[in-house]
């Protein structure tokens, strides 16, 4: 593979991956607000953790493949930036791809069973939280890399 066709398929990725963490941290956050209005949050929440595992978490991966491929061509002699986004940016990935689907999980199992739709809300905010901390890191590493410090 190319290194150009790589990063094509890498910014490819990560803008996919941002916008559509950014797509269902608002879906999440207006479904709190426009629950009495009939717009279900059990079937918001139950949409997004679908959609996060099924295409994010490729996308995610992706991203990570693309990325190392990437490092390995560079060689042995990497700028600082390379080495933050290597290291930080792969410990990002994986927790994303790991810890998002199993404790989204635990947190979707925990919303079905919610009556009280203050605590459902509250359930709900806890997950676009961590979408949101997942976007904040990505912008992050995306900063490093555009500055690309010496």
């Amino acid at each position: 593979m190319d290194i150009k066709i790589a990063l094509f398929i890498h910014v490819l990725s990560i803008a996919s991956w941002v916008g559509g963490l950014t797509v269902m941290a608002v879906w999440l956050r207006k479904s709190t607000k426009l629950h009495d209005q009939g717009l279900s949050m059990t079937e918001s929440f139950q949409n997004v953790h679908n959609l996060n595992v099924r295409m994010m978490v490729p996308v995610a991966v992706l991203t990570l493949l693309t990325g190392l491929y990437m490092l390995v061509q560079w060689g042995p002699d990497k700028p600082l930036y390379l080495l933050i986004k290597e290291r930080f940016g792969s410990l990002v990935v994986l927790l994303y791809v790991i810890g998002l689907p199993i404790y989204g999980g635990r947190l979707l199992k925990k919303g079905k069973t919610e009556k009280d739709p203050a605590a459902l809300a509250g359930t709900v905010k806890r997950y676009a939280n961590l979408l949101n901390i997942t976007l904040l890191l990505l912008v992050f590493i995306i900063l490093v890399v555009t500055l690309k410090f010496q």
